[in-house]
């Protein structure tokens, strides 16, 4: 089993580079790397296809054909103009308003996937309108849905508590959520100046009184999408799910021309990640992240607990869900750890780690987060295979980067602070 799991490492590495070199979807490759490692290791078909995530590929269809739609028939447009025009010459503001709001969105109940899908393809169409760059600014706003994320009443949350509560653990909901928060917000801050989001050319707006207002189609299209971020809010309904039934009456009031939008979906996108998806699905399987999370873990002291457990969050947060893995992996072996070193070390602090670097992780192409950046630039901007795949590598670099962010702030205490 172990050969079989450095084997299925080393394929994905070779998919990878393969697909950079030859310029060519590294998503169909994956899928093939997947079917003969799997089939070769002895796994079976279903469950070489139970790696395809078609929840995530719903999602992603379903988002980018409402947005796409309310590209086509100018809403978008005309709204970022008069976004534009409000703001006047401090579009800098954008991305900063852009966090806050994510922030704000994620905190209060919904969590960080539906906010983070719908703020940051908001992002990328009114970045494009303002010229601005929209990877930068989609990246932003999904930090801010991911930052706010571990509020106490958010989902990450509330499933924090309960995860604590078995080993005896409460009333660390309010730390929990600042440990998130804080490294989110220096990420961002990272991201604002990299991409220099502060020297944006607004010498001249435009003005209010020069834009039409919106005719009947592109109001019928903001109220549709406004009762669709709500509903979404107040019943956690699934976007992807919920975006075809909005995107669905749009076109039988006939206020889009379905056909430029089915057409703006993007296809190859979509396929590079759930490819990749199913073969990260096989490696875990066939024990190769265990291997590597295994590794890092036997490397642990007192000193470098934290540290340690902070890389493995953001290593398994790669290839699975925050909530629905990570958290409910790592929780109790946190517990394990505060007792072997004899309460040395802080469970809240450890835990803290645990979600932050996670969600730290979760801007990976890999994730749904890093997927609807990647797949709504490519819709707005037209993106071929080799930009697809040259934005795909930048997002995974800054994923580590992000994560490597929070392993340092573990290491200089930051996830004890007020502990």
């Amino acid at each position: 089993m172990s050969s079989y799991a450095i084997i299925s490492l080393f394929a994905l590495v070779a998919v990878v580079a393969i697909g950079f070199i030859k310029k060519v979807n590294i998503g169909f490759l994956a899928i093939g790397a997947a079917f003969l490692i799997g089939s070769f290791s002895g796994l079976t078909d279903k469950q070489i296809l139970s790696g395809f995530s078609s929840s995530m590929f719903v999602t992603l269809a379903g988002v980018t054909f409402l947005f796409g739609l309310a590209s086509v028939n100018g809403t978008l447009e005309l709204m970022s103009k008069k976004i534009i025009a409000m703001i006047g010459k401090r579009t800098y503001l954008i991305p900063i308003a852009m966090f806050v709001l994510s922030a704000f969105l994620s905190a209060i109940g919904p969590g960080h996937i539906a906010i983070g899908i719908l703020m940051t393809t908001f992002a990328v169409y009114l970045a494009v309108e303002m010229k601005m760059n929209p990877f930068a600014t989609a990246l932003i706003a999904k930090l801010g849905a991911n930052g706010g994320s571990a509020s106490p009443i958010s989902p990450a949350g509330v499933i924090a508590q309960n995860l604590a509560e078995p080993h005896g653990y409460s009333g660390f909901g309010t730390h929990l959520f600042l440990t998130t928060l804080i490294p989110g917000a220096i990420f961002a801050a990272i991201i604002f100046f990299a991409y220099k989001c502060y020297k944006v050319d607004a010498e001249n707006p435009i003005k209010l009184s020069e834009l039409p207002e919106f005719n009947v189609r592109q109001k019928l299209t903001i109220l549709i999408i406004s009762i669709l971020v709500i509903v979404s809010i107040a019943f956690k309904l699934n976007v992807g799910l919920s975006s075809f039934i909005a995107a669905s009456v749009l076109i039988v009031c006939g206020a889009v021309d379905e056909k430029k939008a089915i057409k703006g979906i993007p296809w190859g996108t979509l396929i590079l990640i759930v490819g990749v998806g199913m073969l990260i699905s096989v490696i875990s399987s066939l024990g190769g992240i265990t291997m590597v999370s295994n590794f890092l873990i036997s490397l642990m002291s007192e000193k470098t607990a934290v540290p340690i457990i902070s890389a493995t969050s953001g290593i398994l947060s790669w290839v699975s869900s925050t909530t629905g893995v990570v958290m409910p992996t790592m929780f109790p072996i946190c517990a394990e750890i505060v007792q072997s070193f004899g309460n040395s070390v802080g469970f809240s602090e450890l835990i803290s780690a645990v979600v932050a670097t996670s969600f730290a992780a979760a801007i990976s192409p890999l994730s749904t987060g890093g997927a609807i950046i990647i797949s709504s630039y490519s819709a707005a901007c037209d993106l071929n295979i080799e930009e697809q795949n040259h934005l795909f590598k930048t997002l995974f670099l800054l994923s580590v980067a992000n994560v490597a962010l929070n392993v340092v702030l573990s290491a200089i205490g930051l996830f004890g602070l007020g502990v």
